[in-house]
């Protein structure tokens, strides 16, 4: 075998040396296996992350449409731009709990168990791949919380009867739609009285 194929696949020609030996303590044990669960649970880490957003992501759809409907004035009927936009939220929050479901998925790949590095090398590419979707799908699904706030306080600023301003009183003031055709009455004087 060559040097240049020695680097490639990370054999070596050299002998390896062993150096001073020590007995294994009590401490270095618990590092030891602190480090194998850590090896071993870091794949598994970001799985469950996954799963429990995917969870969280699809039961934050119901609930902010409950949290509109309850909001909104009873017979409201929204115009097809304020449809869409107060839709907005569910779609984003469906589009992460995707994200989050394709970072749940099991990687395909093969690796051989005579291989160590092989099997680094594919926990390596896992860890990366649920790191980033697990990181796209966070964002997208706060993007969807935010706009969820954002449109929901916008329709609270909506009077409660749909058709007739709101008072301060809580009631509703009962306006007569307006003749386009004929001039707006003027005010009473103090002289007609």
């Amino acid at each position: 075998m060559t040097d240049e194929e020695a680097k490639t696949t990370g054999e070596s020609k050299r002998p390896i040396k062993a150096t001073k030996a020590t007995p294994l303590t009590p401490t270095n044990q618990a590092i030891y296996e602190a480090g194998k669960t850590m090896l071993i649970e870091s794949v598994s880490t970001g799985r469950e992350f996954c799963k429990f957003m995917i969870g969280t992501s699809m039961s934050a759809i119901p609930i902010y449409l409950a949290l509109l409907k309850f909001v909104l004035p009873d017979k409201y009927v929204p115009t097809l731009s304020i449809g869409i936009l107060a839709l907005l939220p569910a779609v984003v929050f469906l589009i992460a709990g995707v994200i989050f479901m394709f970072g749940y998925f099991p990687q395909p790949g093969t690796a051989s168990l005579d291989r160590p590095a092989e099997i680094e090398e594919e926990r390596r590419l896992t860890l990366k791949r649920r790191h980033r979707l697990s990181g796209i799908g966070f964002s997208v699904f706060c993007v969807g919380v935010v706009a969820g706030l954002i449109i929901t306080g916008a329709m609270l600023r909506m009077p409660r009867d749909a058709g007739s301003p709101a008072r301060s009183d809580g009631g509703t003031e009962q306006v007569a739609p307006l003749d386009r055709r004929q001039p707006p009455a003027s005010p009473p004087s103090v002289r007609d009285k």
